[in-house]
């Protein structure tokens, strides 16, 4: 399994370049949590329209992804790798919940997940 970041989610929902290796990304089985709906959200009504927004995320659930809850359990487990990781918290938290889950990789385009203990990859 691997875990898609809201950069990947957020692509594959209004038009640009990179759109349809993200759609392709969406496809398949994978894992998100809850904030990465959150981030999604934000950037697609900032680049289209809330109406818009809240058709895609909620296309979302309809996926093959898993949405993790972030809950106190997961908070408490990125907080104790802040200090060996220099994420900013929102990536420490995806960091955390592809550890906790047993992901292969994350996909993102975000280069502040290279060199940890899990692979990034670009779709």
């Amino acid at each position: 399994m691997k875990f898609i970041d809201s950069n990947i989610i957020a692509h594959a929902f209004y038009d640009n370049p990179l759109r349809e290796h993200c759609k392709n990304v969406l496809q398949k089985e994978g894992v998100i949590n809850t904030i990465c709906l959150i981030e999604t959200f934000n950037v697609l009504e900032r680049i289209t329209n809330r109406e818009r927004a809240l058709r895609c995320v909620k296309s979302i659930f309809k996926s093959h992804l898993t949405v993790i809850d972030v809950d106190i359990k997961l908070l408490f487990e990125a907080l104790k790798r802040s200090q060996k990781y220099k994420l900013n918290f929102y990536d420490l938290v995806h960091y955390t919940t592809a550890i906790i889950n047993n992901c292969e990789s994350i996909i993102t385009y975000d280069t502040d997940f290279d060199k940890l203990d899990i692979p990034r990859e670009e779709p």
